[in-house]
């Protein structure tokens, strides 16, 4: 006959596949919020319990250690994933204290975006806007100057970011000669050899859709399901992220978390948990968008993008009476890009040599169209690099940018490519 039914306790332990983690943002800090959690999609996932002891050096005649005695205990670890859109954004702008703003327009059949370099009807500086059968949409009235203009067509291979110097009447100007690095693209785009204009192509986006650094704290209790119990660790801030792109790869995130304390609970506090994201993932062979360093491309092939977002100074508080911390300090924010390319020509190095600043940019997306473009809003190129790693090998560059905030505050901003 034909054996029917499951073998029961098969299990050495609990599996990790069935360890579902999940998190929310706390209305206060460090107390588990009782209303919808997100399930989080994720490779690692490493939160753990950190204790603080000491064992006082008593003097006596026995050669042993003495009681230990617990002084702290905090929760300390990382999470990681493969980058895909949407899944993130909470822990960006946790590490970003900031919540995401959107000023966008993509080209559509009834939107023409256009593009031009030393516009002669705009006193010669460069501009972009928007137009459909009425004439000029005024889709970017909430852009000022010295906000920073992210271009993504990648029908031509343009992914650029641009400080911009005023804005009127829905046009938005440029310092003239600002799109030279792209000259060529937008030849493309005019279908003129040497145009100076033309009109990004069908599903290209022109947005100030962001995530600026900025000073709002935000804190999560995360929860891990083993068995029939939660591990519920709160008052958890993002202490750092990190983007890695790299030729070969899918691209990756990590976030390093910091809590305050434990607990272990047998009560499911969560009125709903929202399923995790099925964005794509966000591979650097067809999503690669590109890379622009002050506005040009480096002529040789871009081979890895490292992006990483941090708090300096962050700390967390303790007092006597409890053993987790009384609360955190979110310390400053400070982000940093390491870029590395098939090294042609002295461009990046001539640029460093010359104490040149400005944006940095490099974008990705998934197969849906949606994804990113990290920007350092104003930086500076430090220790470029050209080492000779053996025989009949291709030079590769390393430049390390430093992010410096703008005039009037902004370090770092994130753009969707597509809302």
């Amino acid at each position: 006959m034909a054996y029917t039914g499951a073998t029961t306790g098969f299990a050495a332990g609990a599996e990790t596949n069935d360890s579902a983690v999940d998190y929310a943002l706390e209305t206060i800090y460090n107390q588990p919020p009782t209303g919808a959690y997100q399930a989080l999609r994720y490779t690692g996932f490493s939160l753990a319990v950190n204790e603080t002891e000491t064992q006082p050096d008593e003097i006596n005649d026995t050669p042993e250690m003495a009681q230990s005695v617990l002084i702290g205990r905090t929760a300390q670890g990382d999470t990681s994933g493969i980058l895909s859109a949407i899944t993130y954004d909470d822990f960006l702008s946790g590490v970003m204290t900031a919540d995401w703003s959107v000023i966008s327009q993509a080209a559509t059949s009834s939107v023409t975006i256009s593009i031009a370099s030393r516009d002669q009807f705009q006193a010669g500086n460069d501009t972009i806007s928007a137009k459909d059968s009425t004439g000029i949409v005024d889709v970017f009235s909430e852009i000022v100057s010295g906000d920073i203009v992210s271009i993504s067509d990648p029908s031509v291979g343009i992914s650029a970011s641009y400080a911009v110097t005023k804005i009127s009447g829905g046009v938005i100007y440029f310092s003239p000669g600002t799109f030279d690095g792209i000259l060529d693209k937008i030849a493309t785009l005019s279908g003129e050899a040497g145009g100076t204009s033309g009109n990004l192509g069908t599903g290209a986006i022109v947005s100030c859709t962001f995530l600026k650094n900025g000073k709002i704290g935000k804190s999560f209790t995360f929860r891990k399901k083993l068995n029939s119990k939660l591990e519920m660790y709160s008052g958890t801030m993002v202490n750092q992220a990190q983007i890695t792109l790299q030729k070969g790869q899918p691209a990756t995130i990590s976030f390093d978390l910091v809590g305050s304390d434990l607990i272990v609970s047998d009560t499911d506090i969560a009125s709903s948990v929202t399923p995790r994201t099925t964005t794509p993932l966000i591979d650097t062979v067809t999503g690669f968008l590109g890379c622009s360093i002050f506005g040009t491309t480096p002529s040789g092939c871009i081979q890895s993008a490292t992006i990483t977002l941090s708090r300096d100074g962050s700390g967390q508080d303790t007092g006597m009476g409890h053993v987790g911390a009384c609360g955190i300090r979110f310390g400053s924010f400070k982000a940093a890009m390491e870029i590395t390319y098939l090294f042609r020509d002295y461009q990046q190095f001539t640029d460093w040599k010359n104490g040149k600043t400005g944006p940095v940019t490099v974008g990705v997306q998934g197969s849906d169209g949606i994804g990113y473009q990290f920007n350092v809003l104003n930086g500076i190129i430090r220790n470029p690099k050209t080492p000779i790693s053996g025989k009949n090998q291709t030079v590769v560059a390393t430049v390390s940018i430093t992010a410096n905030p703008i005039s009037g505050g902004g370090t770092f901003a994130i753009y969707k490519t597509k809302n």
